[in-house]
């Protein structure tokens, strides 16, 4: 096919790489203090597996801060607790082989645009290469290239999950840029039945008349909405069945098309292109990924995504090859390590939720270590079964123009149930704990129609799509 004057060659979607080049992919990684020796020592061949990939990419959690020079303050909105680490994690990271980090995401502004900043500053001056946040919204949304000897890689990076203090904003005449992360807007819709949706339209109705003002009432109308205490619902488009309730997430295309336009120019000046997209959407529980993440998968691979690593729900959910093309919708956690933050702020320790749990202790700063209370909110919270502390590593091979040829699914355990100073630091799991990670993972690639093969022998499994 010949070109227009002008016009890019069509050839730009194509990947540029090795034959076999492979690109290692984990969960989130929730870090507080260096690791490195330590997994030498535990599990050398977990970094062995990273050193072997021609690249490694990881999604980043948390703000990293020298607390003596830090001249900023937690932020009253955190991504549900402040996640802080040493200045040594960014040195730390690079020793571990990653080579691109996203830093978009829900715990991106924890300690504000300064401890953003802070953060982005000690991975760079490490070696490290992000995408995600930035000191404008063009400059976050910005791709991040990675120079190596296989090709040129870069990654985009945005979160549809983030507090209201996290979007960066671009200029505008006398107004500054304001920094911050690479957000994708989005309104959950509840879709329901016929009989649901009637019922909440009487719940609304029965409102005092002050409470549902005429405009209220007009825009619902036009939308063909009910809107209950500042929640939509919506009628599911077939009537004709009974229906689950679900939710449907209607993004800000605005945000969407100038996502995708930095996705182009990523993959127009590169050789290997790497969409991360952070989202908790629907909630953390549930293992089957909604619709949402699954669309803008589809629609960054149609713009020259070479592969799609998904992040955000702290459990592995599933994988898909689209056009040839690995879509990861969740990894998990591949650091898990909040229990052993060296400080907390106080509204953590005064957080309301607390005091509704039985038998809450005192929770006084002064008597009670930092240990302990972490360790007593996670035991007593969501994140204390298995399923949280285990995952799996991939590890992705391509051909030549960028199409997967294999997938191998290292299983590895954080380390739950053991001491707490270990918990959260991974490491390859032993046989019997890995069979049982791949057969949960192949449960979750089945229902997509991935097919996911065990090897009993290495404790690895793949997906194999030659």
């Amino acid at each position: 096919m010949q070109k227009e004057r002008g016009q890019l060659d069509p050839l730009w979607r194509k990947a540029q790489v090795p034959d076999h080049f492979r690109v290692a992919v984990v969960g989130d990684i929730i870090i507080t203090h260096p690791i490195y020796d330590q997994i030498r020592r535990t599990s050398p061949g977990l970094l062995d597996l990273l050193a072997g990939a021609d690249l490694v990419v990881g999604n980043l959690e948390g703000s990293i801060l020298d607390l003596d020079r830090f001249t900023g303050y937690p932020e009253a909105e955190s991504g549900f607790g402040w996640l802080i680490a040493s200045p040594e994690v960014g040195h730390d990271l690079k020793r571990m082989g990653f080579h691109l980090l996203s830093r978009a995401n829900n715990h991106a502004t924890d300690w504000g645009i300064e401890g953003m900043r802070m953060t982005d500053a000690i991975l760079h001056a490490s070696g490290m290469v992000t995408a995600g946040t930035g000191a404008s919204l063009t400059a976050a949304r910005a791709p991040g290239y990675v120079e190596g000897r296989a090709a040129r890689t870069s990654l985009v990076s945005w979160t549809t999950t983030f507090e209201r203090n996290t979007p960066a904003a671009d200029a505008l005449g006398a107004i500054r840029a304001r920094p911050g992360a690479s957000t994708l807007g989005s309104t959950p819709v509840v879709l329901v039945n016929v009989e649901q949706f009637q019922a909440l339209r009487a719940i609304r109705d029965a409102q005092p008349s002050a409470s549902r003002p005429a405009i209220m009432l007009e825009f619902d109308e036009r939308m063909g909405f009910v809107t209950l205490f500042g929640q939509s619902y919506k009628k599911h488009p077939d009537a004709s069945c009974d229906h689950p309730v679900t939710v449907h997430y209607e993004i800000d295309q605005r945000d969407w098309q100038l996502i995708l336009k930095q996705v182009r120019q990523a993959k127009q000046t590169s050789d290997f292109t790497v969409a991360a997209c952070h989202s908790h959407e629907p909630n953390n529980w549930t293992a089957a990924p909604p619709a949402l993440p699954m669309t803008l998968a589809r629609e960054a691979i149609a713009n020259g995504v070479d592969l799609v690593c998904g992040h955000g729900a702290h459990q592995l959910r599933g994988i898909e090859l689209i056009d040839g093309k690995p879509v990861f919708y969740s990894l998990g956690n591949f650091c898990f390590m909040s229990n052993s933050q060296a400080v907390v702020v106080r509204d953590e320790w005064e957080r309301r939720v607390w005091r509704l749990l039985p038998d809450p202790p005192s929770l006084d700063p002064e008597t009670m270590t930092e240990a302990e209370f972490i360790e007593w909110t996670r035991a007593s919270g969501v994140f204390h079964e298995d399923l949280w502390f285990e995952s799996v590593v991939a590890v992705v091979e391509f051909e030549g123009e960028g199409r997967a040829r294999r997938i191998e699914l290292h299983p590895i355990e954080l380390g739950n149930g053991g001491r707490d100073a270990l918990r959260g630091i991974p490491r390859l799991a032993d046989p019997a704990r890995g069979s049982r990670i791949l057969g949960r993972l192949a449960e979750l690639c089945a229902a997509m129609g991935t097919r996911v093969s065990l090897d009993p022998g290495r404790n690895v499994g793949f997906i194999d799509f030659s």
